[in-house]
């Protein structure tokens, strides 16, 4: 039985470290950070946690066990939801007592040093953390998760992600290679759509090229670039489902549009669609979908595998 921590009743864990993976250097950075939870912290993924922000603690808020007070609110802290995912390699801990967090920070200077300050606490926070640090967790929470015929390779899986949204995809896709790893069955084709700035923001890139050579040619990945390269190639991953669905006049496009039937109606097989990113990319890219495969099948079953965590 997993055991669901709350606000009042949070679970004390130690940061064990916190790296940079990746930064514009203009406004945005993104680290990965590693808690060590003791074995007491159960999650499936696709799920996140709750992370209590510090603050200015009041001694009944304290023997409470809930978040700091906030500076601006004069209100105790809510907790911050983030992704979980499995640590790497490279981490060198247990994976058995130690989960991560894939986050996005403010890329904080001395002369904008101001501007942050009484927001994004919970990432600051949490980017600036030193090994040791102690740090309250409530959850797992959400149902963000693959199926049993997903991790059986019964169905294609076609995984879009902005940003932080990759952070779910990397335990799919580390249970995903677990499991083809232990049936002799003939498993599905994964495509993974990612939108980043640059090249710069790319995080979990060379965890990413891993699991393509793993995974053997069932894996195939469409980067996005938002503010890299030739302004006309430039694009979100919303506009890119629409140029590589929409657009004939482009060779580069037509071989991706290509790509994604292939992937998605491989072997017959029935396809699972998830989308983690921003809010204001899930209508495009739902509508995109249904321009690409209008006449291929049929929109109301193919809705029914389609699961959206958005914020």
């Amino acid at each position: 039985m997993i055991c669901r921590y709350t606000a009042r009743s949070p679970l004390e864990c130690e940061i064990r470290s916190v790296r940079l993976i990746g930064s514009n250097d203009s406004d945005r950075s993104f680290y990965h950070v590693v808690i060590d939870h003791k074995g007491r912290y159960k999650f499936e993924s696709g799920q996140y946690c709750g992370i209590l922000p510090p603050g200015r603690l009041l001694m009944q808020t304290a023997s409470l066990g809930i978040s700091g007070i906030s500076e601006r609110t004069k209100r105790a802290h809510s907790p911050r939801s983030y992704s979980l995912a499995p640590v790497l390699e490279e981490d060198e801990v247990d994976p058995s007592s130690c989960f991560s967090l894939g986050i996005r920070a403010p890329f904080i200077t001395p002369t904008n040093k101001s501007s942050f300050r009484g927001i994004c606490i919970c990432s600051q926070y949490l980017s600036g953390a030193s090994p040791g640090t102690t740090v309250r967790v409530t959850g797992p929470f959400g149902k963000f998760l693959l199926a049993p015929d997903d991790l059986q390779g019964k169905r294609n899986l076609l995984l879009v992600a902005t940003g932080t949204g990759i952070v779910p995809y990397m335990g799919f896709l580390n249970d995903l290679l677990k499991a083809s790893s232990q049936t002799a069955c003939d498993f599905g084709r994964i495509l993974l759509v990612f939108g980043v700035q640059s090249p710069s923001t790319f995080i979990y890139r060379t965890k990413i090229e891993e699991y393509i050579s793993k995974f053997k040619g069932r894996l195939d990945v469409i980067s996005c670039y938002s503010r890299y390269g030739p302004i006309s190639d430039r694009c979100y991953v919303q506009v890119r489902f629409q140029r590589v669905f929409v657009t004939r006049s482009q060779d580069k496009i037509l071989m991706e549009q290509d790509l994604l039937k292939a992937v998605c109606c491989a072997g017959g097989r029935e396809c699972s669609i998830f989308i983690c990113g921003r809010k204001s990319m899930e209508e495009d890219v739902l509508n995109s979908l249904r321009t690409v495969f209008a006449g291929r099948l049929s929109w109301d079953s193919f809705l029914k595998n389609i699961k959206v965590e958005v914020y």
